[in-house]
């Protein structure tokens, strides 16, 4: 499946429209659909950039995104799971980015488990105006120096203890920033965002720098027509790391982005031969994350991905949190499922986690270890 990328120049307070064009194999009709970048000003008001290298990998990381959840794997694969991608990513340096293809193409297919082909062309269209008739002193105004970690935020429950730890370690009148992407066609990772947020906050004053953004397709065509979308979120991760390193790759102080995650979900080891290969997720996988290093390194973006928990399981993440009264506090708010939205055949259907997927038994296993498993699976 070749995608084309049309953006149409952006207008006043506005990320230019962005569509992914293709042809549809069946009808040969062509077809858009809008990939919409929501709330694009919290972060440029934090890094006032659209030029640099990390914006660009944030650019390829958006529109990765977009392919994977458009493509239905049911429709448009050629085995009933892999899928084929030729794909011009628009960028500010075209020359910097052009001796990465080979490298992104490993990562994307390690990632996605499909086969990705991938060039480069030169980004001529003006991809954001800031609106002009805004109130400067309303405008938020950040000093880079008090910063002293970046780390996601996701909503899960590795991601709380990292960003406990971190908070529990800051020195005086330092802060950290948390960074969250979002989509409203899956929800509940910012409902999980937005339950925690404010009680973190609660727990650490004046401590925390939230940054999210919002990037998903249109749930229509150019037509009209409701678009099939594939539900398996595994290049969620690309876009969480390119909006990250859009963001820390504008802090002189800060060359770390912080990916709190155990390892044995990371590895994901396949525990049937039915999960092998290509079946089993590959989100945080220790070699998807050096291949996307490998592409750092080669374009000079000067972001090292850390994994502090490489080598934890999730029982020893909760044991040896640094703040055990905040995890107690937090933790049920938080949210492992990876069933989430497929509740036609749960017992209890408002349950916020299934209880059953190997993320929801992991972290059952895990809260077992401070006698905390005491949570309403469905």
């Amino acid at each position: 499946m070749r995608v084309n990328v049309e953006i149409t120049a952006a207008s006043n307070g506005q990320f230019a429209n962005l569509f992914l064009c293709y042809t549809e194999p069946e009808t040969e009709n062509e077809k858009k659909v809008q990939l919409k970048f929501h709330d694009f000003t919290d972060l440029h008001d934090f890094t006032n950039d659209t030029s640099s290298l990390g914006f660009d990998f944030f650019l390829i990381s958006a529109i990765v995104y977009g392919i994977d959840d458009l493509f239905s794997r049911e429709k448009y694969s050629f085995n009933g799971w892999t899928r084929e991608f030729e794909i011009q990513f628009p960028v500010n340096d075209i020359d910097v980015w052009t001796p990465t293809a080979d490298s992104l193409n490993e990562a994307l297919t390690f990632l996605t488990g499909d086969y990705w082909s991938v060039s480069f062309s030169s980004l001529n269209t003006r991809i954001y105006v800031e609106r002009g008739n805004r109130i400067r002193s309303l405008i938020p105004q950040y000093d880079f120096g008090d910063y002293e970690f970046a780390s996601l935020f996701s909503g899960g429950l590795d991601s709380l203890i990292g960003v406990i730890d971190e908070l529990t370690n800051l020195t005086n009148d330092k802060k950290g920033i948390l960074i969250s992407h979002s989509d409203g066609a899956h929800a509940g990772p910012k409902i999980d965002q937005e339950r925690i947020l404010p009680k973190l906050e609660s727990n650490f004053q004046n401590s925390i720098t939230h940054l999210s953004l919002r990037v998903g397709l249109s749930n229509t065509d150019q037509d009209g027509n409701k678009i099939e979308r594939d539900s398996n979120q595994r290049s969620r991760s690309i876009l969480f790391l390119g909006i990250a390193t859009y963001i820390v790759n504008i802090i002189p102080n800060i060359n770390t982005l912080l990916l709190p995650e155990n390892g044995t979900i990371s590895l994901n080891h396949p525990l049937t031969p039915s999960r092998s290969s290509s079946l089993s997720t590959r989100t945080t996988h220790p070699y998807f994350i050096e291949k996307i290093q490998e592409v750092l390194r080669q374009t000079g973006i000067s972001v090292h991905i850390n994994n502090p928990y490489y080598s934890k399981t999730k029982g020893e993440m909760v044991f040896e949190c640094l703040n055990q009264a905040v995890l107690t506090e937090l933790f049920p708010e938080s949210a492992s499922c990876g069933k989430r939205g497929h509740t036609a055949h749960w017992d209890i259907k408002n349950a916020k986690q299934c209880g059953v997927c190997m993320p929801c038994i992991y972290r059952s296993a895990s809260l077992h270890k401070l006698y905390l498993d005491n949570e309403v699976y469905g």
